[in-house]
């Protein structure tokens, strides 16, 4: 377990050595504390390259997992905290936020040096695929021990091995990455900012080089509009559709039902908030076709790039960006939401129940998913997770409340913070309340893991003492 462990903090060290480079590259002050973290990391997972890789049981893989979402953001905090001169928690609120791919910041970005501000991009960049994918591909070792924590990183393999899958994944990723940095260069970005907002992009994060967000590129720029929106539908859909998309097996890809939800979503939606943009907020018809529908897009597929202040918009148009970031992408995705796939079973399962009230049993059908049938424990976690998610974002929406917000803009923040959105009404900022940070960062972490494994640990543990206390 503790070679698994540091074998992942191997791979943030090697992560955080690219801060000091980028340093040497435009000739800024070095940010030692980087260097320093990077290296100690670096060797303590060569270390542990010499020690034996044992398989790990369930708990002892969930153990990792979950403890490295929750250490690798506070280890980063540390140095950035350093470097960028800002409080520990609002460094460790920055760091989760780019880990988990949400794209929240409580940091002044135009105080930066263009390493930080990479290092935000790379945060999220390697966090969205996730850090066993990426341990598994350069630690020799990991792959020995990847199939008890592969699960809970991403639960689908491409290929007949996880090593394969993990290598297709990255491979993927990196195409997505350089076609974007490319088409964002060609229609209007430099090449800073090409870099720092494709890793956002193909990661679904959000986090932006500037303060205003992707606002002062648009402005500029506003034909990068057209390639971010291609990046960001591709980044919410299921890896194993994106390599059906790129493999040219298109039969294989129409055939896939969640996608087919995933498109429906993202034609509702988009319409519906242009029609808020242009009939509730007052909007001329131009403005509320590129700003509703972009900004949507961003909400569904959990980006959280933004057109304009969202702040200002009415509760009922705001109503429909919750909807859209609750439902989010598709699942073995970088998007976060209940995702469509738990949407398409929701709607499966109440068709059955009213097929089930009024047609007599034997000709009642059950549930399937690509000509199998699903089995009722596999429904009902499905069913169960948006469930928790639902209840997970009203508390936090509760909460963010009772420091003194409104509840629509709470419910707003908590829906984009759980469901790793990262779009805001300007509840978080560096001056919101502590208790407001630390809500939406237990909402960005426990909505990133997705609740499950949290359940499942907490009740192995409890099991493993009823069963000592019993032996005993």
């Amino acid at each position: 377990m503790i070679k698994a462990y540091l074998g992942i903090l191997a791979v943030l060290g090697i992560l955080m050595l690219t801060v000091p480079l980028v340093d040497i590259i435009y000739g800024e002050k070095i940010s030692l504390s980087y260097l320093l973290l990077g290296e100690l990391l670096l060797v303590m997972g060569l270390v542990a390259g010499g020690l034996k890789a044992q398989p790990l049981t369930t708990l002892e893989a969930l153990i990792v997992g979950i403890s490295g979402w929750v250490s690798i953001p506070l280890i980063s905090a540390v140095a950035f905290s350093y470097e960028a001169h800002i409080s520990l928690l609002d460094a460790t609120f920055e760091c989760i936020s780019g880990f988990t791919g949400t794209g929240f910041t409580v940091v002044n970005v135009a105080h930066l040096k263009h390493s930080l501000i990479l290092w935000r991009s790379l945060m999220q960049w390697t966090g969205e695929l996730g850090f066993v994918v990426f341990a598994m591909v350069f630690v020799p070792y990991f792959y020995d021990i990847a199939r008890s924590l592969y699960g809970i990183e991403r639960p689908v393999k491409i290929e007949a091995s996880f090593y394969r899958t993990a290598s297709k994944l990255l491979l993927i990723y990196l195409i997505l990455t350089v076609v974007g940095i490319l088409t964002y260069y060609m229609s209007g970005m430099t090449l800073f900012e090409s870099i720092n907002f494709v890793m956002t992009t193909v990661a679904t994060g959000g986090m932006s080089p500037y303060n205003q967000g992707y606002s002062v590129v648009y402005s500029r720029a506003p034909l990068t509009m057209f390639p971010i929106i291609a990046l960001m539908i591709i980044g919410g859909m299921n890896f194993y559709d994106i390599y059906n998309l790129m493999s040219g097996r298109f039969r294989s890809l129409i055939r896939s039902e969640e996608l087919k939800y995933y498109v429906t979503v993202l034609i509702v939606i988009p319409l519906m908030t242009a029609l808020a943009y242009r009939f509730v907020e007052g909007f001329n018809l131009k403005y509320s076709l590129i700003a509703g529908i972009f900004n949507s897009i961003s909400g569904i597929t959990t980006t959280g790039f933004n057109i304009g202040d969202l702040s200002k918009l009415k509760d009922l148009t705001k109503a429909i960006f919750v909807l859209g970031m609750f439902i989010g992408g598709m699942t073995f995705s970088t998007a976060g939401g209940i995702k469509a796939l738990r949407l398409m079973l929701l709607f499966k399962k109440l068709k059955n129940m009213t097929f089930t009230m009024i047609m007599p049993p034997h000709t009642v059908k059950r549930i399937t998913i690509k000509e199998t049938t699903l089995a009722e424990a596999d429904i009902s976690n499905a069913l169960l997770l948006i469930v928790i998610h639902g209840a997970a974002v009203f508390v936090g929406a509760t909460l963010i409340t009772y420091c003194g917000y409104h509840f629509i803009d709470a419910l707003f923040e908590a829906t984009s913070a759980a469901s790793c959105v990262g779009l805001s009404v300007n509840v978080v900022s560096s001056t919101a309340p502590a208790l407001v940070k630390i809500v939406i960062m237990f909402l960005m972490i426990s909505g990133r893991i997705e609740y499950i494994p949290l359940f499942l640990l907490a009740s192995l543990i409890v099991n493993r003492r009823t069963m000592r206390l019993l032996k005993w």
